[in-house]
């Protein structure tokens, strides 16, 4: 680790996040991300990019009415207990636009990610999720495409 630099366990005990809201298609687009993500950590043990997608209904914003919104949050919460206590993966961010919410996780085993999933707590009805893994051993993604748009 270069000096100055917070480790992914630092980050995780840290647990800052920020909110950057913007608006995309003229629709709002709200993303959360650790904070000190900015700062660009040692990424090396995480080199996949898991990225969970939720569609939920949407009125004209585009935003979770409350119901949706409250179901996700209990996902998102079991989905980090299931992935984060011993790092099998890491959420970096939560980005929701236009009927959607994006979780970005990293990883360094994809299987073991989904296993978890798997085996977290359900709900009697499937989550209407789609999950995607791509090699990303620098954290482009979300340096390079997420953090470099969100200023301050």
């Amino acid at each position: 680790m270069q000096q100055g630099r917070p480790s992914i366990e630092q980050i995780v005990a840290n647990d800052r996040w920020s909110l950057a809201e913007g608006s995309h298609d003229d629709k709002p687009l709200l993303i959360r991300f650790r904070e000190e993500l900015r700062a660009r950590p040692d990424v090396t043990a995480l080199p996949l990019l898991v990225r969970v997608v939720w569609d939920f209904d949407t009125d004209a914003t585009g935003m979770p009415d409350g119901e949706a919104g409250n179901a996700m949050e209990v996902f998102e919460n079991r989905l980090v207990d299931a992935v984060e206590p011993d790092r099998i993966a890491v959420l970096t961010a939560v980005i929701t636009h236009d009927g959607d919410r994006e979780w970005l996780f990293y990883t360094a085993d994809a299987a073991a990610f989904a296993r978890r999933l798997t085996e977290m707590p359900q709900e009697p009805e499937r989550y209407p999720i789609e999950i995607s893994v791509e090699r990303d051993p620098t954290w482009s993604a979300l340096h390079d495409g997420i953090l470099a748009g969100v200023s301050g």
